[in-house]
């Protein structure tokens, strides 16, 4: 079999598969998070096979996934992926860093995210944001007799008005949902960046197994930031700051979006750090990632605080510095 025949065929095969598995992981409670790396496997094809290869198995699974299940998914289905694969697929052969690669798979990501939520607003005729509004809104008034115990909870705490109808308590839910529509720029990039990342480190373990060439990745205990992070992030928030301050309209949108995505990888690098000095104690593996987890949950601003003085005093080195001495 020629080999454009025969890639083109695994594509087929590689689309079909992965449209089942969408439909068994989206009917499996826990599992279904699975469908976050779907981009994977139509990666390790582009890669191994041609990027029409790729690109066709991405088509596959999305045309089966509109007819079995619903137009509209297949279409979302294209585009929350497309973008993700080609950044992938780009990473790879350009060998990139992992900075850089985590980086642009991520900016896949954020398109994707971006071009499905316009396909979304052409589609169903209203912003996504106005129809989980209009969606919650009908939701809480078709059970306004099931929340009516909520209802007096929030009127004995003097949240609401104790004359509020069923439609006020549904307005007061929605307004108080509007309120936090200035968080999502940062809830979208810090989604874009865990995306695609976690998409870059699980298909770049594929391809390894397979012998393809792969971009490095140290152990996570060593992951670092590059060299100028802090300044960029204090200038950065100085900037936005003084936009703020001068009542710039939605600077304080941009600060909140700025510092938090900051703050996001600030904490990862600081789990990195306190995995290396818990690895450096002898502390076991499971032991150490159980203490991590509960240092995420309940003191997270800890290791943000850990990731900046890492990045400004870079203790690891003068660890390593002391240790050959």
């Amino acid at each position: 079999m020629e080999k454009p025949v025969k890639a083109i065929l695994n594509g087929i095969i590689v689309g079909a598969i992965i449209a089942f598995l969408a439909m068994v992981l989206y009917a499996i409670p826990l599992f279904n998070i699975l469908i976050l790396i779907l981009p994977v496997p139509i990666t390790v094809v582009g890669m191994r096979q041609g990027i029409h290869a790729g690109f066709i198995s991405l088509a596959v699974s999305s045309i089966l996934i509109g007819l079995l299940v619903e137009p509209f998914l297949g279409i979302i289905m294209f585009c929350l992926n497309a973008f993700v694969v080609l950044g992938l697929i780009i990473t790879y052969r350009k060998d990139l860093e992992m900075n850089e690669a985590m980086i642009l798979s991520a900016g896949g990501v954020l398109v994707s995210i971006l071009v499905s939520l316009q396909m979304f607003a052409w589609m169903v005729g209203k912003s996504f944001f106005d129809f989980m509004l209009d969606s919650m809104r009908a939701l809480i008034n078709a059970n306004a007799v099931d929340l009516k115990a909520v209802r007096e909870v929030y009127q004995a705490l003097g949240i609401i008005d104790k004359a509020a109808s069923p439609d006020q308590f549904a307005e007061f839910f929605i307004s108080q949902m509007r309120e936090m529509v200035p968080v999502f720029p940062a809830m979208l990039l810090i989604t874009s960046l865990f995306i695609g990342g976690l998409n870059f480190l699980v298909s770049r373990s594929v391809l390894k197994k397979f012998g393809s060439p792969t971009p490095s990745v140290p152990p996570f205990k060593r992951w670092t930031l590059p060299r100028g992070t802090g300044r960029g992030f204090l200038g950065l928030i100085l900037v936005t700051a003084l936009g703020s301050w001068v009542n710039i309209p939605n600077f304080d949108v941009v600060l909140y979006t700025v510092s938090a995505v900051f703050t996001f990888i600030f904490t990862v690098q600081g789990l990195s750090v306190a995995a290396f000095f818990l690895g450096e104690r002898g502390v076991p593996g499971i032991v150490g990632a159980l203490i991590l987890i509960v240092t995420l949950v309940f003191m997270s601003f800890a290791l943000t605080f850990l990731g900046i003085f890492e990045q400004i005093f870079g203790t690891r080195r003068a660890y390593d510095s002391r240790k050959e001495d």
